[in-house]
């Protein structure tokens, strides 16, 4: 009897806090990527959160790119100035639907103009998702925005071991299929990469995070460089230079 309520105790135990253990097996992806966003926003400040930052966007076709963006996550507001060498447009989408446009100060433009520079809603609409995704990683990730949500895989990333989560997207961004690479030890998200099952001619990208920018107790990824991931070729890199007031 008493061999028998020591062993009923060890399987409750183990099956209490079996999912401590360090076998990848026990740890799904809807927990790792819980825990991630737990690492970089412990108090759930994203949804109601406000970020205005300067951002930095060498390319290697446009070396002087840079943006100033303004999100406001309670209102859904959204804010961006793109400064090109050939001007700075500025585009603002509030939460109840109005849209605002203007080049160079300027909102009444020829249409040659909005074509040229492709001054419309749509465009709009397309900064706004862009930006408020990836700016808001890896807390932006959830079931909102995946449709489907593979198996986690453990593997070997840059010397270190990591889980690689894949997702397939509910709408495409850059691609419809990703999958986060996440290191084991920290949660830290290292790197994403942008799949394409469906036309493998195609080219596929990865985007690296270095270091964190803490901003209302919150910590994003501060530099992300963009590679062609077959070649590693280098595309171009944004860094967080500053929060703005």
């Amino acid at each position: 009897m008493k061999i028998l309520k020591l062993f009923t105790g060890l399987l409750v135990i183990f099956v209490t806090f079996g999912w401590k253990t360090n076998n990848p097996n026990c740890k799904n992806s809807t927990y790792i990527l819980n825990q991630v966003q737990k690492k970089y926003d412990g108090n759930q400040h994203w949804d109601t959160s406000e970020i205005k930052v300067h951002i930095q966007e060498p390319r290697v076709n446009n070396p002087q790119r840079y943006t100033k963006l303004s999100l406001k996550n309670s209102d859904d507001y959204f804010e961006m100035e793109r400064f090109r060498e050939d001007g700075i447009v500025k585009r603002i989408l509030t939460g109840n639907g109005e849209s605002k446009i203007f080049l160079n100060g300027e909102s009444e433009l020829p249409k040659t103009i909005i074509e040229q520079y492709r001054l419309n809603v749509e465009r709009s609409i397309g900064h706004k998702k862009f930006y408020k995704l990836m700016y808001g990683l890896p807390m932006s990730i959830s079931d909102v925005l995946w449709k489907q949500l593979e198996p986690t895989q453990k593997a070997e990333y840059e010397g270190m071991e990591v889980y690689r989560v894949g997702m397939e997207l509910k709408d495409e961004m850059i691609s419809k299929h990703w999958t986060l690479i996440i290191e084991v030890e920290t949660y830290n998200l290292l790197a994403i990469e942008f799949n394409h099952p469906e036309d493998p001619e195609k080219e596929e990208e990865i985007i690296k995070f270095e270091s964190e920018f803490e901003i209302n107790g919150m910590k994003i990824p501060r530099i992300r460089n963009w590679y062609i991931k077959g070649t590693n070729e280098y595309l171009g890199t944004d860094i967080i230079v500053e929060e703005l007031k």
